[in-house]
This record gives C-alpha cells, structure tokens and sequence, in this order.
C-alpha cells in the first residue's frame, strides 16, 4: 500500500477507483489471476463501510456488524470462506460464529434469532404457537426465492421469458414487498411484525422492501451462518489488500481520480488528482454511480436517456451511529451482539417516526460479546443505529451532540446504568458518512432496495461505455457485504469475459477453458 504520491507506473490493465468491499474483491481476483492492477482510494485504509477505526483503547467497526458465508455449509464452504481461500490468504481472518445472530425486543416479547431453517422457525414459533406451520412456509419461500435468485443471476438479465418456468418463485416475487409474502403465510399481525424484524439492514419497511433481496439477505444468515470478524472487520479488508499486493497488484491510499477519460465512448484512463495520467483499457469503478457518470465521466460522453434514468433512481437512507463505550456489564444486562429495541409493533410507524428524527426503535450492537478484545478488560463497546435521511435537519454540525443524547437515552431504557458507566460516546451523522465514503447523501445502501430497484431495475456490471465495467452497492446484486462481494466477482468475471463458475474455477486451481479472445 502506498500514500499519496503516484502510481508506479503510468500504464494498467485495469485500474478501479475505491477499495469499498466490490472494488477490493475485484482487484484481488484479477491480480491472483496475472492482470495488472490499479486500486485508487482516497482514505487512508481500504474497505470503504468494512473500516474500522480506534479511539482511546478501544475498536470499533463503522458500518458492518455481522456477515454470513464465513464457515461450512450443507453446499460446501461459504462465499466469504470459498473467496479468502481461492485467494490464498483465509488464515489472515479469524471469524467468530454469532448465534442467536439478532434478538427482536418488541413490548412485552423478545425474539432470539437463531441459524439454521429448524431454529429460526422455532425461535418465532415458541411465541407464536399458532403460525408454526406459517414460519416453516414462509422460509421455505425465502429458500427458494434464494437459489432462484442466484440462478437468474447466472442466466443474464436477457432470460426474462425463461425465469417463469426455470426460477418461479422468483418470477412469482420479483414485485412483492416482504409485507406482501409475510401476509400470505402469517395471520397474526405482531408474528409477521416478528418475522421482518431484520429490515432495518436494509433500510427500508417490509410495506417497501423488496421480497427477493430480504429473503437472500435472511437466508444468507439462516443457511450459511453469521459472523464476526474478531479484531473488527478491517481485517477481512486487510486480507483482502494483502491479496492484492502478493500479486502484484498495487493500492494507492489518500489518492483521488479526477476524470475517467473517455474518447469516442471507449474508456482510455484515468486521471489523478495530482495530475497523473494512466492509460487503462478498463476501468473498474467501486464507487457512487452518480459521481461516476456525472462527475468522472461527465454528462457529455453519456446519452441523455441513460442520464434521465439514472436521475430517477431513489438513493436509500443513510443513518447516524453512536460509537460508545461502557464499564457496564452487558452480558449480565441481558445484551446480545446484535439487538433491534422496538417500541411498537408497527414498523411502518417505526419508519415513518425515522423519517421525522423520532426514535421508536434503535439498533444496538455489543460486538465485545463475541471479542472481548476490541476493548480494555472490564469494559464494552458498543454502536447505537438508526436510519434516518440524509436532509433530515438542516446542521448535522449543530444538531450531533442533541441526537446522541436522545438515542444514549433510549439505550439507558433498555439497560439502566449505562449512562453512570459510560467511558465516552461519539456520533457519527448522515454527513460523516457522506464524507468518508463519498457515497451520495450519506447512503448506505446504494440505491432503496424496493421492488423495481433491485435485479433488472439495478444497475448491473456492464456501462454504457466500453471499458467501463461497475462494482460495488450501486449495482446487482445490492446492498450488504454479500451483495458487494458478489458484484465484485461478477465485474472481475466480466473483465476476463468468463462466467462466474469459470472465475471460480481459476481461482481455485480446477481445470479451466481457455479465457476468449479479446
């Protein structure tokens, strides 16, 4: 890794603007595979929202909280677990399995969630006796839904008219919000309220969210595990970089792409900030699809008809966190790694509160519960969440320190004696992660995962401009580590001109077909 200055050299195979979890892995299978990379990053450390960052002693993740894929499942190793080790460097990550993975606290109930179709159905079933049968249904569904999902992606967005008998249950979804599926197979409102607990990771209401992306996002952590990094998720983006430079990739930290340059709608380069100017046949952009088109590439290399749809895209919400630490006990408090407090059982009124700066429901996160060592002996870390939109006052600056005392009140309800026990507590709002990531008004997750804006309705790898090719939560798969991760072999495969399996198959060592012809 290397800060500032320039690039060794003035000529790449590929260059990829951003080291957010897309572009990294993108980088690193293309580098493990012999082409020449470029990674161009302008913080201080790669990983985009897989950072993490240290104050006074102790660690703590920015964004990410929990993945799946990171061990053994019933299909053989997951996807994080098959990647690192395609790689060569799954010893550099130490995971940790999470199980319950989250617990639901709603009045008067609380739900602990755990892996596995069996326990998950039985976890919601012990309190709602009556829609066993309802639970083991619906997953069923999400099962489905997921294999289809993946399948669909192997067939190419041009296998529209075949998905009705190849993958029906997604061709019967791809429309459906979760509330419109939860409906069909739960009849007791406060178990289907139960049941979509878990969209806060994707940012919006089951009344909004799309079927499809929650069921792949819930069964990643019900079939595959979920997981936490020990040591902070910054060592998976750790491993990932060390990848790279092995093989003889390069990282340029603190660094910034000023243009793509463009001539007659074929990609030549790029351009630094510091005037640098690499000629490249591809490039790999990670990093927010409005900056991308609009600003890097520029309106004039674009047609208007593509402009105009990408200006009808809806950015998802972005959030404010609280960073703390505490003396208090949380394990004896009743803390769980990953918890989600809901005051109500309404989470359409829950959204609607956010959407005002109302908290009727936090996300509240205890990662030392599974790695003691991310904080001094005796104390916590821990992270208060809450979605919330980008314009929501008009000074973060100004309206910080009144926020993190609200959301610190809200925690101290649930576990009395935080507040008298805190060691230090710091906000982070809608404009820091704006800044830190340059993702448009602080999204977290790329473009709202409705209905019409995941699958054909997303951006996919492929760009209106020969050579350049797109990664990362802009683009399909969506939002999440999985979705990221997946987005950036899909850009990797698509580089090579080969399909995912091929991809695999080299990065494993198995036989592989001849790459095609350029």
């Amino acid at each position: 890794m290397r800060f500032h200055g320039e690039a060794r050299d003035d000529a790449y195979e590929v260059v990829i603007i951003g080291s957010g979890v897309g572009g990294l892995v993108a980088a690193s299978a293309l580098a493990r595979l012999g082409v020449k990379v470029l990674v161009v990053e302008r913080h201080n450390r790669p990983g985009g929202y897989l950072h993490s960052f240290r104050r006074e002693g102790f660690e703590f993740d920015s964004a990410v909280h929990l993945i799946g894929g990171c061990g053994d499942t019933p299909e053989g190793p997951g996807l994080v677990r098959r990647l690192l080790d395609g790689l060569r460097v799954g010893d550099r990550c130490d995971f940790a399995r999470v199980d319950p993975f989250y617990s639901a606290v709603f009045p008067g109930l609380r739900v602990d969630a755990r892996s596995g179709i069996e326990g998950f159905a039985e976890a919601h079933a012990r309190h709602f006796p009556a829609e066993a049968q309802g639970f083991r249904a619906l997953l069923e569904v999400c099962r489905r839904a997921r294999r289809e999902v993946r399948l669909a992606s192997e067939m190419g967005t041009g296998a529209f008219m075949q998905l009705a008998e190849a993958a029906p249950t997604l061709f019967q979804h791809r429309r459906a919000t979760l509330e419109d599926v939860v409906g069909v197979h739960l009849r007791d409102p406060r178990a289907r309220a139960a049941f979509g607990a878990l969209w806060p990771y994707l940012g919006l209401p089951p009344s909004r969210l799309s079927f499809l992306y929650f069921a792949s996002m819930l069964m990643s952590y019900v079939e595959d595990g979920a997981w936490y990094c020990k040591g902070s998720f910054q060592r998976l983006a750790n491993a990932l970089a060390a990848a790279l430079a092995r093989d003889g990739g390069e990282l340029l930290l603190k660094s910034i792409v000023r243009r793509i340059q463009v001539q007659g709608g074929v990609v030549k380069g790029v351009v630094l900030e510091n005037g640098q100017r690499i000629e490249a046949p591809v490039v790999i952009s990670g990093v927010d699809a409005a900056e991308t088109f609009e600003e890097l590439v520029g309106p004039q290399h674009l047609q208007p008809r593509f402009l105009r749809a990408l200006g009808r895209m809806r950015v998802s919400l972005s959030a404010f966190v609280v960073y703390g630490a505490t003396r208090l006990d949380l394990r004896a408090a009743g803390a769980a790694h990953e918890m989600f407090l809901y005051g109500t059982w309404d989470h359409d009124a829950d959204y609607a509160n956010l959407l005002r700066g109302e908290f009727s429901r936090i996300g509240f996160t205890v990662p030392t519960l599974v790695d003691p060592e991310l904080a001094p002996p005796g104390c916590h870390v821990f992270q208060i969440t809450v979605p919330l939109p980008y314009d929501l006052v008009p000074s973060w600056r100004e309206a910080k320190d009144g926020i993190v005392e609200r959301l610190l009140d809200h925690a101290e309800a649930a576990f009395p004696g935080l507040r008298r026990n805190l060691v230090f507590a710091l906000g982070a709002t809608p404009r820091t992660l704006e800044r830190y990531t340059r993702n448009q008004r602080g999204a977290m997750y790329g473009w709202e995962l409705s209905p019409d804006q995941v699958g054909p309705g997303r951006l996919g790898e492929e760009s209106p401009l020969k050579g350049l090719v797109l990664a990362g939560h802009w683009t399909r798969p969506g939002a999440g580590v999985y979705g990221a991760l997946s987005s950036g072999l899909s850009a990797a495969g698509r580089v090579l001109g080969i399909d995912d399996e091929e991809l695999w198959r080299r990065l494993e060592g198995r036989p592989t077909r001849p790459l095609p012809t350029p």
